[in-house]
């Protein structure tokens, strides 16, 4: 006996597919809240039964989380196929943009679900602690060409300006009716007048100066 609303049975379509769901789940997060949405809420309008939205996202706050935690990733994976003395701050910003543009790519809804972080205070803490991981990959990475401890306030201070840069593309690509690649082009050009700027700071910059 099927257990699951949206077990198949001939002639039945398909159920929805994981990025279809996705899509849904943040149509109905930003036009009635975070807080107010349920699974069982978002399986109705998609079509599909408990289990399968359990099977792509794991729980409601998965399907926020699970895409940070592969952009974290994509970064720290971009950081460490880096060639071994390329300059630190260039590689940061590289990886930066690199696993951004993999990101705004791959997901038709990669924008609202920045929205849904940035406006929803019960989202707030989570982002806290994602927006962490994120900063400290570039930390990690900095710390590790220069030879200093990740917690050194140089990586911190430049992992923090990163994040800054970061966020006010977003909210500026938020604001504007522009193209994801000319949010990309703008990102680039903004890491790359704020390296310039903290480039000084580097000790194997300060050292040989």
């Amino acid at each position: 006996m099927a257990t699951e609303t949206d077990a198949r049975g001939p002639g039945r379509p398909p159920a929805a597919s994981r990025e279809t769901v996705e899509q849904v789940a943040l149509s109905l997060m930003l036009r009635d809240g975070y807080d107010a949405v349920t699974v069982d809420a978002i399986a109705a309008a998609a079509g599909i039964g408990r289990t399968t939205f359990f099977r792509y996202f794991g729980s409601k706050p998965g399907v926020i989380w699970a895409p940070f935690d592969a952009t974290i990733e994509s970064l720290k994976e971009s950081l460490r196929a880096q060639q071994p003395g390329v300059d630190p701050l260039g590689a940061v910003q590289v990886a930066v943009v690199s696993s951004t543009r993999s990101a705004v790519l791959s997901s038709d809804v990669w924008l609202e679900r920045f929205q849904l972080l940035d406006t929803h205070p019960s989202l707030t803490s989570g982002a806290y602690e994602h927006w962490e991981k994120w900063k400290r990959a570039l930390a990690r990475h900095v710390a590790l060409v220069e030879g200093v401890d990740q917690n050194n306030a140089v990586p911190m201070a430049i992992a923090g300006a990163c994040h800054g840069v970061f966020l006010a593309e977003l909210r500026n690509r938020r604001n504007e009716d522009e193209g994801r690649e000319a949010m990309l082009d703008r990102l680039n050009d903004s890491l790359t007048r704020v390296c310039s700027a903290l480039r000084p700071l580097l000790f194997g910059a300060a050292c040989s100066a």
